[in-house]
């Protein structure tokens, strides 16, 4: 888990090399669902970066400001199963 903040659209290139570094194939952006926030627009270039490159697992996960615990629960729930998949016995 990493956690990124601002607007610049090198902040997805430079996430890039770490994800290329670690062997990252699965990545999962979380963000605020205002699309007048700097979330949303540092969370556009990720989208551009990643979310036609077929090498990647692209995921982009919306969130309120203000969730519930159920709704948190849910989220990670997402993450989860989106990055290192779900078992269940």
């Amino acid at each position: 888990m990493t956690r990124l903040a601002g607007s610049w659209v090198g902040t997805a290139q430079v996430f890039k090399a770490v994800a290329i570094h670690y062997g990252w194939k699965h990545i999962v952006l979380l963000s605020d669902d205002d699309t007048d926030t700097i979330c949303w627009y540092g969370a556009q270039p990720f989208e551009a970066m990643f979310g036609s490159d077929p090498d990647y697992m692209f995921y982009w996960l919306r969130i309120g400001s203000d969730p519930t615990d159920k709704e948190l629960d849910a989220i990670l729930q997402q993450i989860r199963s989106c990055t290192r998949g779900l078992y269940t016995s």
